[in-house]
Formats: structure tokens, C-alpha cells, sequence
């Protein structure tokens, strides 16, 4: 993307030659990511990005992304709260990153002074304690669980979280940070019959594996005698990019101990990225940036048209594809055409991105125009994203029961769980329910069968009395229900039918002040509400009376 950039050529051939200490002025925004991820492209060793704080990190590093690199946020380590309490996402981030460092993969790693300075196993201790268990195996399954606790992950009842585990006869369910959800290993005796990824909620295979390999996460104490820095794991010649040159002048008050910034990467090459041009640069590279648009599209418009004149391409980013159609519509709807393009480089004059990018800019030497979503419709909040609501109360995880709950199984009725049971069919080992109904009998239900039961919702639970297996209550309990729902489905289709030749209102489609003013909310709207609304829309417009419900928690969005 910048290869025609004379100034740009000149610090990547200084940048491959491992110069000591290379200042660079002249970058602001998300520029320097985009330099920083050229380089990473142009180069087959990893980076090392250190920035203030962790804000800065996240910002750094979705930036790199945006712009095609593969780039991590290295976590610092968090207070242990309680003894023996560590946080084991963080610890399974760190131990990918120095996976991927160990393998030599080209990556870009942001970190801040802190992070830097957290203990990490040493390289040895680290590939020591790396565990791989392939399909044909022999091992010992006592020697395995014990494997497992000395690299850190928590034996549980059911494994939902990356560093857990969790044995019962000849399975043994492990989550490890390599995959994105947990493997179960099938023992048959002391041989490893299968391995395979599974859906935590469901319980389902997902994809099967030749090999698990697990990493240890086990922390390391700062005053270990093995305790080493991430810097270990990086090539010599691996280069460090300062965010902020100031930092290496710095020393953190919260951490007198720590080691100051200039002495960690000394001997290091570094590139150092000044805002403000300057006769101590070793190179410049000019870029500019924009001002925000907020919402005012004639002026955006006005500037795009003279950007193109000027023959510069242009980008507008959108944050996910929902936002690009969005801005696609808006901009049809003042009189011009933009088609979303795959990338930066796309042939495309002008076009729309989809990526998150923190700010836009300007880089006359190549003749491109950023602009980040932010700049175009104005701030925008993000939302959490929460997870979907279950289906009722249907039951999707173990996590959903404990031992003596009721439950309704869909062709038996009402029973009692009592708990989970790994038991051989045949030539498998296999995962069963079991379920106690009347007169002490017992029902196995294959976790592969788990939506045929759901929690029992009654308010009497306590009253509530456990069914016959092969009894007549159940059927007959079902029949009624049936009956009752005919009954009702009758009425609603009456009432609907008269409903149907009754005319209401009819609103007009939206205008594109609509879309303008809707562009400018402030807030993200999450996948469900961006479905109510455009649902809620069409009601709207139809002349038919609207029957709709729109439900969803206190203060998340309804009005």
C-alpha cells in the first residue's frame, strides 16, 4: 500500500537493516499502525509495540487489524485477590502470545511497561510444560490429570472456561487457549481413542482432532529463579516500536520495583514514533489528520468530491456490515453510489470499509483518505455484547442444573436429576443424564438428546410429583394440554382472521433524515435490536393493525 512512498521505502530498508535507534515524525492517529503493520508485512520476525496504557493498547492493536496484521494485546498481571486465585484468561492470552513468539510466527505484540515486565516461565520451562495427546497414544490417565493441575487449569464438574478441566471414567474434557472451545479425550484403557473439539453448551462434538496440545498457565512469582520477561521469547534482532518516546524517560510510581522502560529493550532495535515533526527525526512522514463530519453529510460530500478531483482514494469505514449497508443507503440517498470494497487497496476510488478503525487521515504522498466511523456519524458508545438468552427454559448447559433439581423430559414427564454419568456403548465411552422417576427408576439420557429436557417451571415444585416410566399420567397430561391448545389456536384464528380485513394506518418508509438522525445515535445497537427495529418498521408501514411485543431487560434499549 505505501510501497510508492519514497519516505516510506527509506525507514523500511533503515527498519530491515536492525538501525539501533530510528526516530520517526509525522504520524498521528491510526497512521502509525498503518506504518507499523507495513513493516510487520514487509518482514518475516515478530514486533514488539509498547504504548502508555492499556486503553492504548486496545486502540494500537485493533488498529493493526484493521489494517491486515496479526497483532495481541500481551495482559499485565492483575492483582491475586485470594490465595491460590489467578486469572486464567489472562494467563491463557499471555501463554498463545509466547506460543505463537516460540513458533516464530511474524506478529505484532502490543504491550505497556507493565505487561512487559510480567513474569513468564522460562523458554525451556515453557516447552517443557506443553502437553500433546494424539489420537493412538498410550498414557497414563493418572499421570495426564496430574499433568493438568501442575499447569495451572482447575478441575471443575463441567468444563465451560479456558483453563478448566475435568475427568469422569475414561473422558476427560480440557480447555485449552490453542482451540476455542474445549477437546475431550476418549480413553480406552491406557490408549487415546479420539479427541474431539465440543460445543460447552450443548455438549455436541464440534470437529475432530488429531492432536491436543495444551499450554501451561500456571503464574510464575516475579522472585522466581525461573521467571523471565517476554523479551526472552522475541529474536534478537526483533524490533521494539515506542508509542510514546516519553515513556522511556519514565519510572511508575505504582511499581518502584519495576525496571524502567530504556533499560528492558536496551541493545534492542527501536523505532520510536514522534507526533511532531522535527530536525531530530531520522525520517518524516507527512500525514494529516481530518476533521470529524458528525452527522453533516453536505459537507462530507463536498469534501469527498474534492478529495477524488484531487485524485486521492477515498475509505469510509463502517464497524461491522450492518453499519456499511447503513452508510451505503445514506449516501445513495444524497445522489452518490459507494460500493463497500473488500480492502484499502481495493481498485475503487472511493469505497467503504468494513473495520473498526479509532481516526481517519490523510497521506498526500500516496494520495489516501481514511476516515474512521467515528469522524463520519460522530462517537459512538459501544454496547456490551451480551450473550442470547436461553430458549425459555429450555435446558442448553449442565451448568443449568444441580443434583435434585425437577426436570420434564419431552416422552416421560416429570423427573428428578441426579446427576451426570460416563458409562462404555458398545466400543465408545459416552456422556448420559440421569433422571430418577417414580419407584426408584432411572432414565439415561445421551447428552446428544439434551433438548428433550427442560427445567421444570411449576411454582409447586415442591408438590410436585415425580412420573411412572412407561406410565399412562404423562400421556394423559399431554392430551389435555393439546386439547386446551386447540381450544385457544381456534379462538386466535377467529381473531385473527378478523383482524386481517380490518385497515389501520400505514407510515411511510423512512426518509433520509430518518437514516441521518438514526446514523447519529450515539449508542451501537446490538443484532437483536437492529432486528426489532427494522421488524417493528415494517408493522409500521403495513395497513394491517400491528401485533407486536417487544421485550427485553430494564434500560437495554426498548423505547
Amino acid at each position: 500500500m505505501l510501497k510508492d512512498w519514497q519516505a516510506f521505502q527509506e525507514l523500511a530498508t533503515r527498519f530491515a537493516a536492525g538501525e539501533v535507534c530510528l526516530r520517526v515524525a509525522g504520524l498521528g492517529g491510526s497512521a502509525r499502525a498503518l506504518v507499523v503493520a507495513e513493516l510487520l508485512h514487509a518482514q518475516s520476525r515478530p514486533i514488539l509495540v509498547v504504548v502508555a496504557t492499556l486503553a492504548d493498547a486496545h486502540r494500537f492493536a485493533q488498529d493493526l487489524r484493521f489494517f491486515g496484521a496479526a497483532a495481541h494485546e500481551f495482559p499485565e498481571r492483575e492483582p491475586q485477590l485470594w490465595k491460590g486465585g489467578h486469572h486464567r484468561e489472562a494467563e491463557a492470552e499471555r501463554a498463545l502470545i509466547v506460543r505463537r513468539l516460540t513458533a516464530g510466527e511474524p506478529v505484532a505484540v502490543v504491550v505497556t511497561p507493565a505487561a512487559l515486565d510480567t513474569a513468564l516461565p522460562a523458554p525451556t520451562d515453557f516447552r517443557d510444560g506443553t502437553l500433546r495427546v494424539g489420537v493412538g497414544d498410550s498414557l497414563d490417565r493418572e499421570l495426564l490429570l496430574e499433568a493438568l493441575e501442575k499447569a495451572g487449569y482447575e478441575r471443575v464438574d463441567t468444563v465451560v472456561e479456558v483453563g478448566q478441566w475435568s475427568a469422569r471414567g475414561g473422558i476427560v474434557d480440557v480447555f485449552s487457549p490453542i482451540h476455542p472451545s474445549p477437546a475431550r479425550i476418549e480413553l480406552f484403557g491406557d490408549d487415546v481413542e479420539s479427541i474431539r473439539l465440543f460445543d460447552p453448551t450443548t455438549q455436541r462434538s464440534t470437529a475432530a482432532l488429531d492432536e491436543l496440545v495444551v499450554l501451561p498457565l500456571a503464574p510464575v512469582a516475579d522472585t522466581a529463579d525461573n521467571a523471565t520477561r517476554l523479551l526472552q521469547y522475541l529474536p534478537p534482532a526483533a524490533p521494539v516500536v515506542i508509542d510514546a518516546p516519553k515513556l522511556l524517560e519514565e519510572t511508575s510510581p505504582e511499581a518502584p520495583g519495576r525496571r524502567p522502560l530504556a533499560e528492558m529493550i536496551a541493545d534492542r532495535p527501536r523505532l520510536e514514533l514522534e507526533l511532531l515533526t522535527g530536525d531530530a527525526a531520522d525520517v518524516t512522514l507527512e500525514t494529516l489528520s481530518v476533521d470529524p463530519f458528525s452527522g453533516k453529510f453536505d459537507r462530507l460530500l463536498d469534501e469527498v468530491r474534492r478529495w477524488r478531483a484531487e485524485g486521492f482514494s477515498v475509505r469510509l469505514a463502517a464497524a461491522d456490515p450492518n453499519q456499511a449497508e447503513h452508510l451505503k443507503q445514506i449516501l445513495h440517498d444524497h445522489g452518490i453510489d459507494v460500493p463497500i470494497v473488500e480492502s484499502l487497496e481495493a481498485a475503487e476510488n472511493l469505497g467503504i470499509v468494513v473495520g473498526d478503525v479509532s481516526g481517519g487521515f490523510v497521506v498526500p504522498a500516496v494520495g489516501l483518505v481514511l476516515l474512521a466511523e467515528s469522524e463520519i456519524f460522530g462517537a459512538r458508545r459501544r454496547t456490551l455484547r451480551r450473550p442470547k438468552y436461553q430458549r425459555g427454559a429450555a435446558l442448553t448447559a449442565f451448568t443449568d442444573l444441580a443434583v435434585g433439581d425437577l426436570v420434564v423430559h419431552e416422552d416421560h414427564g416429570i423427573g428428578r436429576y441426579l446427576g451426570l454419568r460416563a458409562m462404555r456403548v458398545g466400543d465408545k465411552d459416552a456422556d448420559f443424564l440421569i433422571l430418577e422417576y417414580a419407584e426408584s427408576n432411572q432414565l439415561y439420557v445421551p447428552v446428544d438428546r439434551l433438548d428433550l429436557v427442560s427445567k421444570y417451571l411449576g411454582a409447586d415444585a415442591g408438590a410436585a410429583r415425580l412420573d411412572r416410566l412407561g406410565g399412562a399420567s404423562w400421556q394423559r397430561v399431554k392430551e389435555s394440554v393439546r386439547a386446551a391448545l386447540r381450544e385457544m389456536a381456534e379462538e386466535l384464528l377467529k381473531l385473527y382472521a378478523r383482524r386481517a380485513v380490518a385497515e389501520g394506518h400505514g407510515f411511510s418508509p423512512d426518509t433520509p433524515w430518518q437514516r441521518e438522525f438514526e446514523a447519529a445515535f450515539r449508542f451501537e445497537e446490538t443484532p437483536d435490536q437492529l432486528r426489532a427495529i427494522e421488524d417493528v418498521k415494517a408493522d409500521m408501514q403495513n395497513r394491517s393493525p400491528m401485533d407486536r411485543l417487544v421485550a427485553g431487560d430494564v434500560g437495554y434499549g426498548k423505547t
